[in-house]
């Protein structure tokens, strides 16, 4: 993948994980004369291979995060005011086929001599072995992608071909499943061995497969694959969202998610923890960071301690200290002491 683009001072643009690489990128970090030739030329047509270009003479915006993995590509985009194309003359050969997700906004997709519009919860399979595009109105919209080997798609879809640019079911749990796992993959993951990084790429094909038109041997498989990562990710998303509240409770999350407890109880004995223990981990987390930033330096560990959802400051201070092998007092000091 070539990076040779100029950087705004401000905005890191690569990034690397053992085998796992991509960029991030705004519009808004470029001048306003370079905007559209920094994001057409190095960007557009030597990176991601579009040509990119404003719908008309007002503003447009584009920002995305993409991320190489094992031939499988993911990216989350947010635009506004532009028609991404990719035209005949930079297609190269890849026959990957691209599935697109839309999480807020409008957008109308167009290839074959097809066009098909897209409101959020919808979805749509493109190729990149043929020219197509996207348009995005003046109004914003953010998307994400999942780029797939066709090879990888053979045994568990019939027939992928058959489904290029034609409505897929909208709203379905593997769809919402698949943007928030990009999502928090996008935001915390750590895929630091070669086991992971391949456990990541089977779960988001099973959960593409899903999504087109798994077989049912394939759809089978995914429910323990695919499936069961990606609703682990939904309820660990939804633990940290509600840390603060003390009584975070598991039939609270499961009805939030519209599982059974007993379900997100089995998904965390599938990988050797449970609810309690990862609530109580994700707490303790918490509170340290927020010891040891400056900006929350004038709250006193009882304020945190209730910030991050204990009700009891003696058991907080206990099962820090266990935790962490040293009290929050000593924890906050110790930035000061160095």
């Amino acid at each position: 993948m070539t990076r040779d683009f100029r950087r705004h001072e401000s905005e890191p643009m690569t990034m690397q994980s053992g085998d796992m690489t991509g960029f991030r990128f705004s519009t808004a970090h470029f001048g306003a004369r370079d905007r559209l030739p920094i994001f057409r030329e190095q960007i557009g047509r030597m990176i991601v291979k579009l040509d990119p270009e404003p719908l008309d003479d007002g503003a447009f915006h584009a920002e995305a995060s993409v991320r190489e993995l094992s031939g499988l590509g993911i990216g989350s985009w947010a635009c506004s005011n532009l028609k991404i194309a990719r035209p005949r003359e930079l297609l190269d050969g890849n026959d990957d086929l691209v599935l697109t997700i839309i999480t807020s906004g409008n957008v109308r997709a167009s290839q074959r001599g097809r066009d098909i519009e897209l409101s959020p919860g919808q979805a749509v399979l493109q190729s990149s072995a043929e020219a197509g595009n996207m348009v995005v109105p003046v109004s914003p919209s953010r998307f994400v992608g999942l780029r797939l080997p066709r090879k990888a798609l053979a045994s568990l879809v019939h027939d992928p071909e058959d489904m290029l640019i034609r409505p897929l079911p909208a709203n379905t749990e593997a769809m919402r499943l698949l943007a928030l796992y990009i999502s928090e993959l996008d935001d915390s993951y750590q895929l630091s061995t070669p086991e992971l990084r391949n456990a990541v790429v089977k779960h988001l094909t099973d959960l593409g497969a899903l999504i087109i038109g798994a077989n049912p041997d394939a759809a089978v498989a995914a429910e323990d694959g695919g499936l069961a990562a990606a609703r682990l990710a939904a309820v660990k998303a939804d633990i940290s969202e509600n840390l603060s509240h003390g009584d975070l409770t598991l039939p609270a999350v499961a009805a939030r998610l519209k599982l059974t407890p007993r379900h997100i109880q089995r998904l965390f004995e599938s990988v050797g923890s449970t609810f309690s223990e990862f609530v109580l981990g994700q707490r303790l987390a918490r509170a340290h960071h927020l010891l040891t930033d400056p900006r929350h330096s004038r709250s006193t560990i009882g304020t945190i301690a209730f910030e991050v959802g204990f009700g009891d400051l003696s058991y907080f201070n206990r099962t820090f200290r266990r935790h962490y092998g040293a009290t929050p007092s000593d924890i906050r000091a110790a930035p000061r002491r160095s």
